[in-house]
């Protein structure tokens, strides 16, 4: 609440503390914005993180292809040799059962191998689609919190100059009316010790050809 003397004038206590409130809210503002820039922070850092991942991503596709590649250049090599070695029944036998065993332990490999290729091949466009929609959904995030963080800062710098102008014209008039006081008081101690009688009633500012003249002492 303001503090006044009755006469439209507040006390400097009230200026003082009206500076300090608007300190604590300009305090509170930046604070605020403090938070905002570590949200912003950790934002980017989600972002980042998920670059990492779909590259690690594509390295392993790009690792399981050239195996998936090699082994089926194996797997026709070994049929090729299959089906020359075809005239030759008796001395080939044995021979001819472990190529047949090697080509079904590589159609199995070959077959994981692709499983597993199809699956990171999926994970990979999961990834990628999952890395678009939340580069979408935090460059939205990013430029709404930079936005609130501006408009903010820029409405508490704006009320900041505003009320510290006040305050400052405030203590400016309080400080003056003081020395006027002060002075008055001075100058009624000399006239009261000297005309004691002329002082029995107290001293009111409109009634006072000095005070109702100076600007300084009225709102």
């Amino acid at each position: 609440d303001q503090v006044c003397d009755g006469f439209g004038r507040r006390c400097g206590c009230w200026a003082l503390s009206e500076l300090e409130l608007e300190r604590s809210r300009h305090q509170a503002t930046l604070e605020e914005n403090t938070r905002y820039q570590r949200h912003i922070q950790d934002l980017r850092d989600e972002l980042a993180t998920l670059h990492t991942t779909v590259a690690e991503l594509e390295r392993r596709y790009s690792d399981l292809s050239g195996r998936y590649r090699g082994t089926v250049a194996s797997l026709d090599e070994i049929n090729d040799t299959t089906l020359r070695l075809k005239d030759h029944s008796s001395d080939l036998t044995d021979e001819n059962r472990r190529l047949r065993s090697n080509i079904d332990k590589l159609q199995e490999e070959a077959r994981t191998l692709r499983e597993e290729l199809d699956n990171a091949r999926a994970d990979a466009e999961e990834e990628h689609r999952r890395r678009v929609s939340s580069e979408v959904a935090l460059n939205r995030d990013l430029f709404d919190a930079e936005k609130r963080c501006t408009i903010k800062l820029r409405r508490a710098n704006s009320l900041h100059e505003m009320d510290s102008h006040q305050l400052h014209h405030d203590i400016d008039r309080l400080q003056h009316a003081l020395q006027r006081e002060k002075k008055s008081h001075q100058m009624t101690l000399r006239e009261f010790h000297r005309y004691p009688y002329t002082y029995c009633h107290p001293h009111h500012i409109y009634n006072c050809p000095d005070c109702v003249f100076d600007p300084m002492l009225l709102d």
